[in-house]
């Protein structure tokens, strides 16, 4: 049989060991010191390359966006400045009968705690964020909660948007909060002591209630109907529903009370 030749390892000298290190130690330094200056860029990138923005931003925010995607960075902060948008609050009234009226507005700096407060600003920033078949609905839950809240039947909401002020009306003597900066659009009034409230369509003016089938009307006997005619003194009729419209001068949305009066 062939001999098989023994095979002897030495170990690597301390010398080349050392190099080694160093060489890793610094192939780290090197690297994590690149990251991180990325992930600054990255960081930084991500909302400066929102439009409004130069070119140039916005073709190196499309170099960080793989990765911001990956780590979840990329937020739009687009709320901030160069060119910050208007702030969404809603705004509520209630009547008293012979007292002044009760009126507020959310999100305020009184709610606390912080995260509180921030939960009331996210309600009233989405709150134009339904599909058209929710909305009215929203609207409804909103006036409910707050009618709620001050133990009254009837609620009037409104839109307000906040518009920040500009340099020159600041420097002239200017308020942040000035009346002026504030822009209204109603949104209904509520009666929720009623039985039933139909929505209101965009125009303002109250849908119109479901067609009539022969499917849907009621079905009675000929002795239930002499009976009914008896009982309404010989004639047979039909006590029309009472309905209550907002403004129609409004283009806003309205919410329309409807109530059934029975003899």
């Amino acid at each position: 049989m062939p001999r098989i030749p023994a095979v002897f390892f030495y170990p690597p000298s301390p010398v080349l060991m050392s190099r080694l290190r160093s060489s890793l130690k610094t192939l780290g330094f090197l690297l994590v010191n690149a990251w991180l200056v990325f992930h600054v860029f990255a960081i930084f990138i991500a909302p400066a390359g929102m439009p409004p923005a130069s070119p140039l931003l916005v073709d190196a925010s499309r170099v960080a966006q793989p990765y911001n995607d990956l780590l979840f960075l990329n937020h739009g902060y687009h709320y901030f400045a160069p060119d910050p948008g208007a702030s969404t609050l809603v705004a509520w009234r209630i009547e008293r009968p012979g007292a002044l009226p009760v009126k507020g507005r959310f999100p305020d700096r009184a709610i606390w705690p912080r995260l509180l407060y921030h939960r009331y600003f996210m309600l009233a920033d989405n709150l134009g964020g339904f599909s058209e078949a929710m909305q009215e609905d929203v609207y409804t839950a909103y006036a409910r909660h707050l009618a709620r809240q001050h133990d009254s039947a009837q609620i009037e909401l409104s839109l307000l948007r906040h518009h920040p002020s500009s340099i020159i009306r600041i420097q002239a003597g200017g308020q942040l909060s000035d009346e002026e900066t504030f822009q209204e659009e109603r949104l209904g009034e509520w009666d929720f002591s009623l039985p039933e409230q139909l929505p209101a369509d965009h125009s303002g003016h109250p849908a119109p209630p479901p067609a009539e089938t022969p499917d849907s009307w009621p079905h009675a006997s000929p002795a239930a109907d002499a009976d009914a005619a008896v009982a309404g003194g010989g004639e047979l009729f039909v006590e029309p529903i009472a309905t209550s419209m907002g403004n129609p001068q409004d283009d806003s949305a309205a919410v329309t009370d409807v109530e059934a009066d029975t003899p």
